[in-house]
């Protein structure tokens, strides 16, 4: 899989915060996003599938 890099603008106090937490966990902001993003897809389809549903 090849991966793309963006530029994302962050409140400073929270990824300061962020940092806090997530590096005792091993997390890396860019996992966590990528994890987000893709529930976040994940959450959408299945309400746009319920929306079509509906409408049936």
């Amino acid at each position: 899989m090849a991966t793309k890099r963006v530029n994302m603008t962050i409140d400073p106090e929270v990824y300061e915060e962020f940092c806090k937490y997530a590096g005792k966990k091993g997390i890396k902001i860019s996992t966590w996003v990528n994890l987000q993003m893709k529930n976040f897809i994940e959450e959408e389809k299945h309400l746009e599938e319920y929306r079509l549903k509906k409408r049936s």
